[in-house]
């Protein structure tokens, strides 16, 4: 179903399942139904059924999702969330608003976003997971605001090679494991060079507002299991 207070803009070849809502009211209180906004739909998006993709709130501003991407039965987009390509969310993962999610990240199912928060490209959320601050390119994030590992799988997927690879993980082990603060560790790779792709790594923790994702501590993620199974 297409909301009739705008029309979004949709490009070619996008498969839109039973049920979805796209378009419709922001869910944000100070929301007046006479802004004029809307929602902006690439190309080669596999939307499913019961998805909700809401408008921008802000007069002039959008919900964006780029091309090549999966959203699973029942995904939540909340308004001027921003979706790049080749990005797959499972069923039922929510988006607050102002969510940014870069290229070929993965979000397992039930996964939750707090809003404005960011995920780098190339990163994964486990399922039944939840982030309330950035979670860095590259790396899988699990349990609530976890870095556990780099996404090796994923890079390989996305064409990094032994050496791109090899350096990120130097990026990632100077961020997470020098016993630098995160200051600090910008500092540092400021005096070194990087590829670029690399440096997007960094770019990222940079521009963070609302702070990245530290290194998981494995007893409280271990704690927060048990407590979900209870």
């Amino acid at each position: 179903m297409l909301s009739s207070a705008v029309k979004p803009r949709i490009g070619r070849n996008n498969r839109i399942g039973y049920g979805a809502i796209i378009g419709s009211f922001p869910q944000d209180i100070s929301f007046s139904p006479k802004v004029s906004s809307g929602v902006e739909i690439g190309n080669n998006n596999v939307i499913r059924e019961y998805c909700t993709i809401h408008r921008g709130t802000k007069n002039g501003s959008y919900t964006s999702v780029g091309s090549n991407n999966l959203l699973m039965v029942g995904a939540h987009l909340g308004h001027n969330a921003r979706i790049a390509d080749h990005v797959i969310l499972a069923n039922n993962v929510l988006l607050a608003g102002y969510v940014e999610i870069q290229d070929r990240v993965f979000i397992g199912g039930g996964s939750v976003l707090h809003q404005f928060t960011r995920m780098g490209a190339v990163s994964l959320l486990q399922g039944i997971s939840g982030a309330g601050k950035d979670i860095p390119p590259f790396s899988i994030a699990i349990g609530k605001n976890c870095v556990a590992a780099i996404n090796l799988v994923g890079m390989r997927r996305a064409g990094f090679g032994q050496t791109l690879r090899d350096e990120v993980k130097t990026a990632f082990e100077l961020l997470y494991r020098s016993g630098l603060n995160t200051s600090q560790a910008l500092e540092e790779a400021r005096k070194r060079l990087w590829a670029p792709e690399t440096m997007l790594f960094w770019d990222f923790i940079a521009t963070s507002k609302r702070g990245i994702c530290p290194m998981a501590r494995w007893k409280e993620i271990k704690a927060q299991e048990i407590a979900r199974s209870e």
